[in-house]
């Protein structure tokens, strides 16, 4: 079963009652069927044990995945998926990791974070993230407007929003498909996935090494500096 306690704006916390929640109230509708759950800027999806997913909470840019752009106080089911394993949530836009291996993402698009090949407009229903159709073994929680994939092999592949660096490309530029990031190895067990207005990205190797990338103006990239890096950097003394 899931709970939810807190800021109720735009009735994120998915209970169906108005106003801030002080202690864990039960969501309602879920039951005791959740596998696993993603919180964005000012939505929530869960993944059933069903293989479902159902979201809840603001829904301006179509990130619930209903077809719809209004706020829904209670959870509501994402149109068009099944067999999923994993979830991301960002934002304003939300991504599915399917059984087959493929990702497919919903909602706002303005970085190019639906994966769709293209920037800009709004997803209300999940689309296909541009070659990613299989091959995906593991969906890190998706920044403010980017996400990065694991892929079979254990290369990072990572899109959408890159004005810090976030993506590990070399490069500032937006990419509305998923990209390589440069000079990591194809050696990564996890990786997580910084907001936009921090914009980083880590990766934890096999080996047991850290590297990190993008903004660093509060040292987030751990390499003794405050200078951020298009590219991973290793973080010291890990």
């Amino acid at each position: 079963a899931l709970k939810c306690w807190g800021s109720n704006v735009n009735g994120v916390l998915g209970t169906g009652a108005g106003g801030n929640q002080p202690l864990p109230a039960n969501v309602t509708g879920l039951g005791a069927g959740v596998a696993e759950v993603s919180a964005g800027s000012s939505h929530t999806c869960a993944l059933m044990k069903s293989g479902t997913v159902k979201c809840w909470g603001a829904n301006v840019f179509g990130q619930l995945g209903d077809g719809s752009k209004t706020a829904r106080n209670t959870p509501v089911d994402v149109l068009g998926l099944s067999g999923v394993v994993g979830l991301a949530a960002g934002a304003a836009h939300s991504c599915a990791l399917t059984q087959a291996g493929g990702v497919k993402c919903w909602g706002s698009n303005v970085g190019g974070e639906v994966g769709a090949g293209a920037t800009g407009g709004e997803f209300l229903t999940p689309t296909d993230v541009q070659g990613l159709g299989s091959g995906v073994t593991a969906l890190f929680n998706s920044g403010q407007f980017h996400t990065c994939a694991l892929v079979t092999g254990g290369a990072l592949r990572c899109w959408g929003d890159n004005e810090g660096g976030q993506l590990g490309d070399g490069t500032k530029l937006a990419r509305p498909a998923p990209i390589a990031v440069v000079g990591l190895p194809a050696d990564v067990a996890a990786a997580a996935v910084g907001g936009n207005y921090s914009g980083h990205t880590c990766a934890l190797l096999n080996s047991g090494v850290a590297r990190c990338w993008g903004q660093n103006e509060s040292g987030q990239l751990g390499d003794g500096t405050t200078a951020a890096h298009l590219t991973p950097m290793d973080v010291v003394g890990w």
